[in-house]
């Protein structure tokens, strides 16, 4: 995707990934990062969370309220594909994945290694795949039932994590209507529904929730190589001073400092 047209000139949203750029690695917020985007509401921009993580794990940081209280009500999750309104707990999926996709991983490959995400919740196939996704993603062990062969029956789904399987993955899936991501820290492959992107999904809901026509109002930050391409797309953008090398590359701004400066001193109108 290239970038958006700028239009008037003035950033009114803030699009910002979570984990890596608001948080750290203990799921806290940086230093200032809560009042820098206080200020950025003041000045007329509204900033919205857009993460890869699931709806499960988005739902256990309820010790975030403090920097939630700055977001949009609206969250996207799952790398878009999922939307959470917190106000009403109430969840809408965009975008799916067939059940012949998952029914295929299940089938044809026997003890494969996976947790799959529909409507909300997560699903094992193994209990050590329960407990690879849970050490990796931070969450409670109870929260990932295991239930085996069953899973094969779930219905449409966001994402299937796969950590282990005889076949490859893509040889799996060939010929079904999905793409697959790889996940290095957990050396695990992530099934999505084919599109699934950060732009892609920033320029849907800009649409539906702001009534925005494209990305030329939004201001983009992120620290991964799965925010590179919404780095590109948005008018402007910067990527924290421990990013990726590809959202570093794709930003215009590699920050040197730290995030909260940033956001204190952005002026929407003067960028």
């Amino acid at each position: 995707m290239t970038g958006s047209p700028r239009t008037d000139g003035v950033i009114r949203i803030a699009a910002l990934d979570l984990d890596g750029t608001l948080i750290d690695a203990d799921e806290q917020p940086y230093e200032g990062v809560v009042t820098g985007l206080r200020a950025l509401r003041r000045r007329g921009v509204v900033p919205l969370i857009i993460s890869g993580r699931t709806a499960r794990s988005f739902r256990d940081l309820a010790h975030l309220d403090d920097l939630f209280a700055e977001v949009d009500d609206e969250v996207l999750l799952s790398e878009g594909n999922v939307r959470l309104a917190r106000g009403a707990d109430l969840l809408s999926y965009p975008r799916t994945c067939s059940p012949a996709v998952l029914r295929r991983l299940v089938e044809d490959d026997p003890g494969i290694d996976l947790v799959a995400e529909w409507s909300g919740s997560l699903h094992a196939t193994t209990a050590r795949a329960a407990a690879q996704f849970a050490l990796g993603y931070r969450l409670p062990r109870r929260h990932i039932p295991v239930t085996g062969p069953a899973t094969a029956e779930g219905p449409w789904f966001t994402a299937v994590t796969v950590f282990r399987s005889r076949t490859p993955v893509l040889d799996l899936v060939a010929g079904l209507d999905c793409e697959i991501a790889a996940v290095g820290p957990f050396g695990a492959d992530v099934v999505r529904p084919r599109g699934t992107g950060k732009a892609t999904a920033l320029v849907r809901h800009l649409r539906r929730r702001f009534g925005e026509p494209d990305l030329g109002r939004t201001l983009a930050i992120g620290d991964g190589a799965a925010d590179a391409a919404m780095l590109s797309a948005c008018a402007v953008s910067a990527a924290p001073r421990h990013a990726d090398a590809a959202a570093a590359d794709a930003a215009d701004v590699h920050l040197q400092n730290d995030l909260a400066s940033f956001l204190h001193d952005f002026r929407p109108e003067r960028w």
